[in-house]
């Protein structure tokens, strides 16, 4: 005597109800074996991915490529991936540049303003201007060495700039 086994049915959307190849949903028919692609184009791509050795549910191309081998697919993604590095790393290249840029801009800008005021003497009210360039030429110069900008030691300008605020409230008592 054979055993009969029930048949459970699962409602639920899984694996059953997707498509084999696109991962879309299905439509599945009351009688019959399950579907297991949801058109002919997808059963034919998964036909030529198997023929290939790949996997069925290889992503699409978003675009044409042409008559190529479907082999190609990891090269092609490996050369997407190391471009993709090369303009990251090419873009991260151009911010660092852009901001050692302004950061020198900002210490030459600051430096200016500290030699236009060293002209005047220090008086009690030249004093917090004076004050504020120094701290101004400080802080530009930390931030160069920061962003490790050549050509200048950044450390001395930043000594230079604290003495010449030293010096400067010595003037001014």
């Amino acid at each position: 005597m054979r055993e009969m086994r029930s048949v459970i049915h699962d409602e639920t959307l899984g694996a059953r109800d997707r498509c084999g190849a696109c991962r879309g949903p299905l439509a599945q028919l009351g009688t019959g074996r399950p579907r297991r692609f949801c058109s002919g184009a997808c059963r034919s791509a998964a036909h030529r991915r198997r023929r290939e050795r790949l996997s069925e549910s290889l992503p699409r191309w978003a675009a044409a490529r042409g008559r190529l081998s479907l082999r190609g697919a990891r090269t092609w993604r490996a050369r997407g991936a190391a471009l993709s590095r090369r303009r990251d790393r090419r873009r991260r290249a151009r911010t660092q540049i852009a901001a050692q840029r302004r950061a020198w801009r900002q210490w030459r800008s600051a430096c200016g303003a500290l030699r236009r005021l060293k002209r005047f003497a220090v008086t009690s009210a030249t004093w917090p201007a004076i004050n504020s360039a120094c701290r101004d030429v400080a802080e530009a110069a930390a931030r160069c060495r920061g962003l490790e900008v050549s050509g200048a030691d950044w450390g001395a300008e930043l000594w230079g700039a604290i003495q010449a605020a030293n010096l400067a409230s010595v003037h001014f008592r």
